[in-house]
């Protein structure tokens, strides 16, 4: 829903996403931010956004950072910005269709190849909150619009070098799945702490352009070609657990996998 969407704009935890040590202005950081809201559609054409001292406050930021922003969107065709009106969205989002079934292959030694990865690598946790989700999110946990689960946002890297922009959404209330553990423990080390079990996992591999943000983070340029991976982990009864969807340097890392070919002949 759009005033959902509407609601978190004028949210004081916003001011969590600006990183003002990045080589990324916060106006352009800002308007990544209110870009993608639009472009996924979360908030329709027709709506009216929160006013430039709305979301001063909401991002924490001075109003000609809100302002730059808000023209910025205006500049790329996705608003209108007229006195009286304020700003309203112009961009039509495409809609839901059905897509094609990718191609799916089985991944050998998966989870045992996870935790190696792990041990192996340094993690920097950005972010953990309890949140409701946003509305894709939501749909695939099958959560009510206020059900609030588990976000973390985490940067890996080897010798020093990120490779990898992890945003995770995990719906646990387990009292060990909290900040501290996920700093300095594997996901899924807590998984099997948590007795979070993990039945099947589903994986989608396509390639993305580097926001503002996450460009900052793995210290490419904005618009940089990145590979994107989507990890969904449900238990034995099909339910969704765990959510995780990671931007990778390609420069940096590369994704292999082992198929194996059963009872299979070509044909004649």
């Amino acid at each position: 829903m759009s005033s959902n969407a509407i609601d978190r704009l004028r949210s004081p935890d916003l001011k969590k996403l600006l990183q003002g040590d990045l080589p990324v202005p916060l106006y352009f950081q800002m308007f990544t931010i209110l870009r993608d809201y639009v472009l996924s559609g979360e908030i329709p054409v027709d709506t009216q956004l929160p006013s430039e001292f709305e979301l001063t406050h909401s991002f924490g930021v001075s109003r000609m950072t809100a302002k730059r922003a808000l023209d910025e969107l205006a500049v790329a065709g996705l608003v209108k910005r007229s006195r009286g009106r304020g700003t309203v969205v112009i961009h039509q989002a495409a809609s839901k269709q059905k897509k094609a079934k990718p191609l799916r292959a089985p991944l050998t030694g998966l989870l045992e190849s996870l935790e190696i990865l792990a041990e192996a690598t340094d993690v920097n946790l950005l972010q953990f909150l309890r949140t409701p989700p946003p509305a894709r999110v939501r749909e695939l946990f099958e959560l009510g619009a206020d059900e609030a689960i588990v976000n973390a946002v985490r940067v890996r890297s080897l010798n020093k070098t990120p490779f990898g922009y992890y945003t995770s959404w995990t719906n646990t209330d387990h009292p060990q799945f909290n900040k501290a553990n996920l700093a300095t423990t594997s996901r899924l080390a807590l998984f099997k702490r948590c007795k979070i079990d993990i039945a099947r996992v589903e994986q989608s591999l396509s390639a993305v352009s580097a926001d503002a943000i996450i460009a900052g983070y793995l210290k490419v340029k904005p618009g940089a070609a990145l590979l994107t991976l989507e990890r969904q982990s449900f238990n034995a009864s099909g339910q969704l657990v765990d959510l995780l969807n990671i931007q990778y340097r390609p420069d940096q890392f590369r994704y292999q996998m082992s198929l194996d070919v059963v009872n299979w002949k070509p044909k004649e």
